[in-house]
């Protein structure tokens, strides 16, 4: 029997990246996952939560709970930084009538790359390259929430370096913060640009043609930068990294 996950695909995905939501789903298909998608989903309550607006945090919470409590699937987003907010934040803002709720459901609530190694327990795609593609350089940035609060660190790369058409490509200081926060950007843009900038520098003198990272909100915030700099590299989800490289049907 294939295992079964609900994909929850996140603001940032839902109104900026869509491509990469349904890459995701590809990815997690060919590796012989059954992926569904609640039409009804919405935010994870995260930008309230950070901002102390939790009694608006909370009704999303208690959304999402109300949502997928009960059920036998687990729970997939692409993203670190929500899956921590169910994970580790929703009891923070729940009632105790909530307590339940959330224990079913963050204990099935994982992020991309963590479900494909340990509750799949791939860590080698190789099996499933049908085809070498092109090589390509790719340098890692690793999402704060993803490494600190989740422990995920080693995964994303071990997955990347098993594609034999990838080189992974060592960036200096990959674990310090893009400058990106979510809200920590709009409250602190100079000090933000800065840490963005610094980080840019970084991922070119890695000498990578292509930054990827577990979290768009990361890389949107890279990706202007580089915008804005002119420089020609290219940003890229790690899912759109993998599904390229298994010679799939990846959506530029």
């Amino acid at each position: 029997m294939s295992a079964k996950v609900s994909l929850f695909a996140t603001c940032i995905l839902n109104n900026f990246y869509p491509d990469v939501a349904f890459s995701v789903v590809r990815v997690l298909s060919k590796l012989g996952v059954d992926v569904t998608v609640r039409p009804d989903q919405t935010c994870c309550g995260q930008p309230f939560f950070n901002s102390g607006h939790w009694n608006d945090s909370s009704k999303l919470m208690r959304k999402f709970v109300e949502s997928y409590s009960g059920g036998q699937e687990d729970i997939v987003l692409p993203s670190g930084s929500c899956t921590s907010m169910v994970r580790n934040h929703y009891l923070e803002v729940c009632n105790d009538d909530d307590i339940g709720g959330i224990r079913d459901v963050s204990g099935r609530t994982f992020e991309f790359t963590e479900y494909i190694t340990r509750e799949l327990g791939i860590f080698d795609l190789t099996p499933f390259q049908s085809a070498i593609t092109e090589k390509i350089n790719v340098t890692y940035h690793e999402s704060c929430h993803l490494k600190r609060e989740l422990g995920v660190s080693s995964e994303p790369i071990d997955l990347l370096r098993s594609l034999e058409n990838v080189t992974v490509m060592d960036m200096d200081q990959s674990e310090v913060c893009c400058g990106f926060g979510g809200t920590f950007a709009t409250k602190y843009p100079e000090i933000s640009t800065a840490m963005g900038e610094e980080k840019v520098a970084n991922i070119v003198k890695s000498g990578a043609d292509i930054v990827t990272a577990s979290d768009m909100s990361c890389l949107m915030h890279i990706d202007g930068l580089i915008a804005r700099k002119k420089i020609p590299l290219k940003s890229m989800h790690i899912s759109q990294v993998i599904e390229q490289s298994l010679n799939m049907e990846y959506q530029k």
